[in-house]
């Protein structure tokens, strides 16, 4: 069921504006839109570009990485790509949908900060971008089509983990890791020199790479494309952490634990923790009816 401020919003604002020379999908448009590339692309990759991302490119220091000027032209060379198998996720103009929620997903305050990048730099605005935010999103509202989608494309498959988190817990999530290259919590760029090799000679013996890198991410995607590496590049963005415990972003404090119920077999959950994760569920819906 939908909040009531998605009704309200409905019948008192205005018609989605289509005029925007920057375009994201909502994200069941974009859900839906990867699950049917996945069915009929061997090669596809879903690189997503948040605000670390675009913090990068306005050349500033982020909370998980310093800036380094490498980074800086990786982000820009992924961006510029243009290509039906290389699906870019945008965090400009969100239109509005069921799933806009205070701490969990709505539109940034400092949009026309990223807007005046990608005017400053030229870079195409007349796609129309995915959402990077969907599998935050779904783990939230609606962890039994995650489970679905990670059922379906992702536990399956041969892969490459790329991250931080520890291999038994990433499995957790998206099932047996066949490669998996750690790499450091925080500034993980700077010693990519190190763990990129362990990258570039198995990223061709898997079906799907997941990068859990940060903005490091994108790096990783563009090299593999770079390199015509035939598979599948999936950035899920944040919601390992919330399988790990890791209060690392607002929508893992706030919903984290919906996340759980994606896992394959999800775990057993003590009474305290039942009685936590129940007043949080109470407090949320009857804040999210109107904010």
């Amino acid at each position: 069921m939908k909040p009531l401020k998605y009704y309200f919003h409905t019948l008192f604002s205005a018609q989605r504006d289509t005029t925007d020379a920057i375009r994201t999908k909502t994200i069941l448009e974009s859900f839906h839109f990867l699950v049917e590339k996945l069915k009929t692309h061997e090669r596809l990759f879903f690189v997503r570009f948040g605000d670390g991302e675009f913090v990068t490119l306005m050349q500033q220091d982020h909370r998980n990485y310093v800036f380094n000027e490498n980074l800086e032209k990786e982000l820009e060379t992924s961006f510029r790509i243009e290509h039906e198998e290389y699906l870019i996720a945008c965090p400009i103009n969100y239109p509005y949908d069921e799933f806009h929620a205070k701490g969990i997903y709505r539109q940034f305050s400092w949009q026309q900060e990223m807007i005046e990048v990608m005017e400053e730099r030229d870079f195409p605005q007349d796609l129309v971008f995915e959402n990077p935010c969907i599998f935050q999103c779904l783990g939230v509202f609606r962890p039994k089509l995650l489970k679905r989608f990670l059922d379906d494309f992702v536990r399956k498959e041969k892969k490459m983990f790329i991250g931080s988190t520890e291999k038994t817990t990433a499995e957790k999530l998206y099932g047996p890791i066949d490669y998996y290259v750690q790499i450091p919590a925080r500034n993980a760029y700077e010693s990519i020199a190190d763990w990129w090799p362990e990258v570039e000679g198995n990223a061709g013996k898997v079906d799907l790479v997941i990068p859990s890198a940060g903005s490091t991410s994108n790096v990783i995607s563009v090299r593999l494309w770079n390199m015509g590496v035939r598979c599948k590049v999936i950035d899920f963005g944040s919601i390992v952490d919330a399988v790990a415990g890791k209060t690392s972003r607002s929508w893992i404090r706030l919903q984290g634990h919906k996340v759980l119920q994606a896992l394959q077999n999800p775990p057993e959950l003590s009474f305290a923790e039942r009685l936590k994760f129940l007043r949080k569920d109470i407090k949320f819906y009857f804040r999210n009816q109107v904010i």
